[in-house]
């Protein structure tokens, strides 16, 4: 774990409202605990597989941004926080991303009507875009 990039995220999740969400790339920068995402796999790909997966799917140009949401800011002593929800912006087709997701296993992606998305995204999705979401149980 990168302690600088840790701190840094700590400082900038405990300043926002819950549940904070953060870049992925942000989620992911110095990050390398596999506890961190997906924990409940039983063959986790690894912290690369899901920070690989996320890079190829944002470059995708019906993506307009995606979302760790943190579900426990400070799960122990020297964890990253722990995010069970990515967001994905854009106009990505729901079968286009359970496709790119399939080898980090979620337990349900669907649209924004199926599954919760918080209020403290309309703040950073003022186009007012589609949302997808990823979610690990």
């Amino acid at each position: 774990m990168d302690h600088e990039k840790y701190t840094r995220l700590m400082k900038k999740l405990g300043a926002e409202p819950e549940p904070q969400l953060v870049p992925i790339q942000e989620f992911f920068d110095g990050n390398d605990d596999m506890a961190s995402i997906g924990c409940n796999l039983l063959e986790h790909p690894g912290i690369q597989a899901f920070r690989a997966t996320f890079e190829k799917l944002a470059q995708r140009s019906d993506v307009e941004a995606i979302y760790a949401q943190i579900a426990e800011l400070d799960p122990e002593e020297d964890s990253w926080p722990f995010c069970d929800t990515v967001l994905v912006v854009g106009t990505l087709p729901l079968n286009a991303l359970r496709a790119a997701l399939a080898g980090l296993q979620p337990d349900e992606v669907g649209t924004s009507e199926e599954l919760i998305v918080p209020e403290t995204l309309a703040v950073k999705n003022p186009k007012n875009l589609p949302v997808l979401v990823a979610w690990w149980d």
